[in-house]
């Protein structure tokens, strides 16, 4: 839903529009869901092409478990076309937030799994720490962004940075790493 908010975000700004405070919180939930998509899309085909093919089915098993939340929200599971000027297509759904918070519990003990299978991997280990090291200059010449470039020791996260939906009324850090290595980006 990234590429729906780039688009929302510059004609709400430029047209002066304030968004409901509820919409913005709509949308930073959907925003969350996606970047979570969008990193395990990135680390189950990731694990596969390292040889490791049992994390990439448990991967996809969570990245469609919010899919369903998706489409219990907006009607669809991908391209959804859920933010609007102003605010969202629909309220959220009779039941959707405890649906959520479900998720949430259950994806909290799908991370400890993955830090099982992966993060404490030793071959894991072995192949990525030290290897593909990029200095926090030469990620930010380089033009490198998000984990990328928080795996090179620059804290910087958009959603700080650039105050947009209502990301300054939470209380969270940006997630950095200082070494630049591959293990790095990975923990990012």
């Amino acid at each position: 839903m990234f590429t729906e908010a780039i688009t929302v975000n510059a004609l709400e700004q430029l047209g002066n529009i304030q968004v409901p405070k509820r919409a913005s919180y709509i949308r930073v939930i959907m925003l969350e869901l996606s970047r979570i998509v969008s990193h395990l899309l990135w680390l189950g085909p990731f694990m596969a092409d390292i040889g490791a093919q049992t994390p990439f089915f448990y991967i996809f098993r969570e990245r469609e478990l919010i899919y369903d939340l998706f489409e219990a929200a907006t009607g669809i599971r991908m391209m959804n076309n859920f933010f609007r000027i102003g605010g969202v297509a629909a309220d959220l759904p009779y039941g959707w937030i405890d649906k959520c918070l479900d998720f949430c519990d259950y994806f909290l003990t799908a991370i400890a799994e993955y830090q099982k299978l992966i993060t404490r991997n030793p071959i894991f280990l072995e192949r990525f720490e030290g290897v593909g090291i990029i200095r926090g200059e030469e990620a930010i010449n380089w033009g490198l962004s998000g984990p990328m470039l928080r795996a090179s020791g620059i804290q910087w996260d958009l959603c700080k940075v650039d105050h947009y939906e209502c990301y300054d009324e939470f209380d969270w850090e940006v997630q950095w790493q200082k070494e630049g290595d591959s293990l790095a980006r990975y923990l990012v």
